[in-house]
């Protein structure tokens, strides 16, 4: 009886001695991962600073990432359209074929903006500028 108790304790502490290692160890890879991601992002610049970088780099791209019938309303000239809500591999691809183009994303207020800035970065996007909302454009609109 004796030998069996100490059998079971014994694999008890065993089984989870080995659990806390697997979850530390999976612990330290997920807090990489998470670091890892922290590293990789776009940058932040005003929209007035945006379009300056624009329009001195005429290889540009000017991304609204609101959805159809708010660009349709109106938007910034030359600006195309990639609704944040569709951006995937294939999407992006279409409108934006170069990975290391500057690419400068705005949409209505700034928040959509920096979730597609970002989604744009995890699929290998480099030059990716988020210049905010179109409420902070103070230019000519084409609608």
């Amino acid at each position: 009886m004796k030998r069996t108790i100490f059998i079971i304790l014994l694999t008890i502490v065993f089984v989870f001695g080995c659990t806390k290692k697997t979850l530390s160890e999976s612990a330290k890879t997920i807090f990489a991962i998470n670091a890892e991601e922290q590293t990789v992002s776009f940058k932040r610049v005003s929209m007035k600073e945006g379009i300056a970088l624009s329009r001195n780099n005429p290889d540009s791209i000017i991304v609204d990432v609101r959805r159809p019938e708010e660009y349709g309303s109106g938007h910034i000239p030359g600006a195309v359209i990639l609704t944040m809500e569709k951006i995937n591999e294939e999407t992006a691809q279409a409108v934006l074929p170069d990975k290391n183009q500057m690419i400068l994303i705005y949409c209505r207020s700034g928040n959509r903006s920096k979730i597609a800035a970002q989604m744009l970065v995890e699929l290998g996007y480099q030059n990716v500028y988020e210049i905010g909302g179109i409420f902070d454009y103070s230019g000519e609109i084409e609608k």
